[in-house]
């Protein structure tokens, strides 16, 4: 028996006379394929309502939770305010005088409006004649609408100030001579309370000095008092 060696074919080598088709077939009917993607996407939407549920669930509960704090909240203060009603009783008298204070206040205030301290007048009169040795003997002052009635509105007096004038005072008092009367006058117009000014009489004494008489407006700026304005004596300090 003889047996024939056919040669190989240099072309084909080894490897590729070993190699395995990779060849692949879909032999599942498209019914079962079609069940089985629809089970998968049954199955996540299960899952996603269940987390949303499980999440619904739990912002529900804190909810819940916060409308019972919020409601003891609630309860605490509205007994605490009770309390303090209740405890409020026993001051209303102390309440009430508070309250009448403050009304009184309110009404000095407008009854006080035209008010002015007349020692700070009495002080810047004194304290303008200093400088000239001016001793004052006496002063009478007066205010518009003095005598019960209401205060008038301030008025302009004739003077080169044209500064409003709500009085007047009239001025007593002695002098070395004549240039000291004239330069306390003139040192009572620079005064932000006082205008206008001018002296009335003058009589010689015996003792080479005089004596004066002299007529004073008094400002608005004159104005102040314990319920208004704060008083502040403007003459030398």
């Amino acid at each position: 028996m003889t047996t024939t060696l056919i040669p190989m074919d240099p072309a084909i080598s080894l490897q590729r006379s070993t190699r395995i088709l990779t060849i692949s077939a879909r032999l599942l009917p498209e019914e079962i394929t079609a069940a089985r993607a629809a089970r998968r996407t049954r199955g996540w939407v299960i899952v996603v309502v269940a987390v949303v549920a499980c999440l619904c669930g739990a912002w529900f509960a804190q909810t819940v939770q916060q409308k019972r704090a919020a409601d003891t909240e609630l309860t605490t203060a509205m007994n605490a305010v009770t309390d303090l009603q209740r405890d409020q009783r026993g001051f209303a008298e102390t309440v009430k005088v508070r309250n009448d204070t403050a009304a009184l206040t309110e009404q000095l205030k407008t009854v006080m409006a035209n008010d002015l301290d007349w020692a700070a007048l009495l002080d810047t009169l004194r304290s303008a004649g200093t400088p000239a040795r001016i001793e004052i003997d006496g002063a009478n002052g007066t205010l518009a609408g003095a005598g019960g009635g209401a205060a008038a509105p301030a008025v302009v007096m004739p003077s080169a100030d044209a500064v409003p004038s709500i009085g007047s005072l009239v001025v007593t008092g002695a002098g070395p001579d004549k240039k000291a009367v004239a330069a306390y006058a003139d040192a009572l117009s620079k005064e932000p309370t006082l205008t206008n000014p001018y002296v009335t009489s003058v009589a010689s004494t015996e003792g080479g000095g005089l004596t004066f008489s002299l007529k004073v407006d008094i400002t608005t700026a004159a104005l102040c008092g314990r319920f208004t304005v704060e008083c502040k004596s403007s003459g030398g300090n």
